[in-house]
């Protein structure tokens, strides 16, 4: 509760700014962007434009929906990364990257009504913009501008009810924009929950003793909630400035009973409880001056906390024996500081340059306690190397980039990055390390006419490690330690990247892309001694395969106003397996992936209709001392929407309607799996259950 604590106490100035919402203004009519005035969408070089009555028959009521019905373009949020420059999508708010990274893009575009969209601008090859350089296809979400414009403001209200045996849980969003003097100001709110009930069916085939059933039944529970707030401020002498400010607090609580039964009728329960509590917020801000015609400068400022609290209990009673039971406790916190400058350089002709650089400071701070009970039931700590530790780092990058039109057809995007950085650790496992990297990238791209587009790419990609494999855990479902590592190297990737695009009709769009990554340091479980394993790295790797991605209209199947969108990933991967010492594929990466969205619409009778499928290929998982391998059934959904409603959208989903089941086979070895036999084999079956949600939004 004193996370929530910390919660609440931003919430008074939120409901106090409230009171200051004026009416709503006329909006500006929109843009005519294109030369013919009747058209909806128009080609002008690289880039293509498309007018807010594109999009009338998808029944938009965010700029989300919008950019998610735009031909061939695929939302990427950015990558979960320490820094503000490696966490780029591929979406651009009137030209600029969001000054943010707890909202990802989805978030952001969700704030913005549909009617507040002048138009879309979809800029293929990367060319568009050197916030994004690098991302083979890039939106631009322009918004009305001038005196007297109000944004429409979003909101959206859910009722979502998980089947079997889940509960009912609300959530919603709403956003609000106006100005105030020059000073445009955007606050909203959001609310979020999940009540899930699942089951579980594992058999354990011990090879050396007795077989083993577990039936579990468990439920998940979720709620929680968030505020932001941003203001945007031009200036007289066309300088800009916005700061932002988001938070969120969120509980969950996971419990299950599991019933074991061995084949000689001995039988015993087994309980968990997962209580999780998280606060986190982010302060963000830029500002933006034009030193020159050809040149401007912008500064960027970020500050994040986040705050975890959490509390596992396992218990096991078997009976005549002693009760067991155990607690794992773990409070944690994880900072950011970012400070970031970015210098625009025109003054060539056909060259668009920027070049700066970025310091950042990133921290987790990690504080765990494993406790047993005795024989009496008394609680005693255990040791445990590598749970109280805090670990930190100090990173800068300097870098240079340049979009050069070498011709009316082609584009080359040239960069280079130089990052350093210091990873200390201190407590348990203290350490401190040093890291120079050079990132160089290479992207051309060759558009034959508006229609048709190839691109090569090359770009030295350097991964951050993830703080919490420096810390060690306790897993309790496989009754086991996960130690962690403070040895631990980025994964450096040398990526390279072939497509092809090709647009047809309206909607039409064919895209093949090959890729090659030649991975320097891939990181995976280590094996230390023969004895314990950690997250390491195992040595060089390749993955190497294809996508295709396809958007289509069905007119030409008798289907009006209907649309297929399909993708699909065919790949392998090949590393030296550091137990056998034989070539193998990655852990946790599925060979391949498709996923394929229906969707027609009835502008008529104010209704559409559809539905989405998607499944993978298996997955493996590589230990010391076990080897695990995942599937999954094929997963489907549907949904119905009509805005017969004047002003309301309604959807209703039924999400999950296989209810797919996972599973997990799982075989543990009497120590190295290359050298000696197995002792068990566990198969686990899982289903979550589907879901049914009732949707709700509109504009105000």
């Amino acid at each position: 509760m004193k996370l929530l604590s910390k919660f609440c106490t931003l919430a008074p100035s939120a409901i106090a700014l409230t009171a200051v919402i004026s009416p709503a203004k006329a909006q500006e009519e929109t843009q005519n962007i294109c030369p013919d005035p009747s058209a909806l969408f128009c080609t002008i070089g690289d880039k293509v434009f498309y007018l807010p009555g594109f999009f009338d028959q998808y029944n938009p009521v965010t700029a989300l929906d919008m950019v998610r019905r735009v031909p061939g373009f695929s939302i990427e949020p950015g990558d979960d990364v320490r820094g503000f420059g490696g966490a780029a999508g591929n979406v651009l708010i009137d030209g600029e990257r969001p000054s943010t990274k707890s909202a990802d893009l989805f978030q952001v575009l969700q704030r913005i009504g549909a009617g507040s969209v002048d138009y879309i601008e979809l800029i293929r090859g990367g060319a568009g913009s050197l916030d994004t350089a690098g991302q083979s296809v890039v939106v631009n979400v322009v918004r009305n501008t001038g005196a007297g414009t109000r944004d429409a403001a979003p909101w959206e209200f859910s009722i979502v009810k998980r089947r079997p045996g889940g509960g009912v849980r609300p959530q919603g969003s709403v956003s609000y924009s106006d100005t105030f003097g020059k000073t445009k100001y955007t606050m909203g709110a959001n609310i979020f929950g999940i009540s899930l009930a699942f089951q579980s069916e594992e058999n354990i085939t011990r090879f050396s003793g007795l077989d083993e059933t577990r039936n579990r039944n468990g439920n998940f529970r979720e709620q929680g909630g968030g505020l932001n707030f941003k203001l945007e401020r031009p200036f007289d002498n066309g300088d800009k400035a916005q700061i932002t400010v988001e938070a969120e607090f969120f509980k969950w609580r996971e419990t299950y009973n599991e019933a074991r039964l061995i084949e000689n009728g001995d039988a015993s329960d087994a309980f968990f409880t997962f209580p999780f509590e998280d606060f986190n917020f982010e302060v963000g801000g830029d500002y933006e001056h034009g030193i020159s015609e050809n040149l401007d400068i912008k500064f960027i400022a970020l500050f994040s906390r986040e705050y975890q609290d959490r509390l596992i209990e396992f218990a096991v009673i078997d009976p005549p024996a002693p009760d067991e039971r155990s607690l794992f406790a773990t409070d944690r916190e994880i900072g950011e500081l970012i400070g970031r400058t970015e210098l625009n350089f025109t003054g060539f002709d056909s060259h668009a340059m920027q070049f700066g650089g970025e310091i950042a400071k990133n921290f987790i701070d990690n504080s765990s306690v494993l406790s047993v009970a005795d024989a009496t039931g008394m609680l005693t700590p255990v040791d445990i190397a590598g749970v109280n530790t805090r670990v930190s780092e100090l990173r800068g990058e300097v870098f240079v980039k340049n979009s050069w039109s070498l011709a009316p057809k082609l584009t080359v995007d040239l960069g280079f990055a130089l990052e350093a950085s210091r990873i200390s650790q201190s407590g348990d496992n203290a350490n401190s390390r040093d890291f120079l990297y050079p990132k160089p990238s290479l992207t051309v791209t060759y558009a034959a006419n508006d229609k048709t587009q190839f691109r090569l790419a090359a770009e030295r990609e350097v991964g951050q490690l993830d703080f919490g494999e420096f810390v060690s855990a306790v897993n309790f479902d496989d009754d086991d330690v996960d130690f962690g590592n403070p040895d631990l190297r980025p994964q450096r990737t040398w990526a390279f990247e072939a497509s092809a695009e090709r647009r047809f009709g309206d909607i039409g769009v064919v895209k093949l892309t090959g890729f090659y990554d030649h991975v320097q340091d891939v990181e995976d479980l280590l094996p230390i001694g023969g004895v314990v394993e950690v997250p390491g790295n195992i040595g060089d790797g390749k993955v190497y395969g294809a996508v295709i991605d396809v958007t289509t209209p069905l007119a030409w199947f008798g289907l009006k106003n209907a649309r297929l969108e399909s993708s699909a990933t065919i790949r392998d991967s090949s590393v030296i397996d550091p137990v056998t010492g034989y070539p193998r594929e990655f852990s946790f990466m599925e060979n391949t992936f498709y996923e394929i969205e229906f969707r027609q619409d009835f502008p008529a009778y104010k209704v559409s209709w559809g539905a989405s499928t998607n499944n993978s290929s298996e997955e493996f998982g590589f230990g010391l001392d076990e080897f695990s391998r995942f599937t999954r059934d094929q997963e489907l959904t549907a949904f119905i929407e009509t805005t017969a409603i004047d002003g309301v959208k309604v959807r209703f989903q039924v999400g999950d309607i296989l209810n797919v089941t996972n599973v997990r086979d799982r075989t543990v070895f009497d120590g190295s799996r290359a050298l000696n036999m197995p002792l068990f084999r566990e198969v686990r079956r899982s289903n979550n259950g589907g879901n049914f949600i009732l949707t709700l939004s509109g504009t105000f």
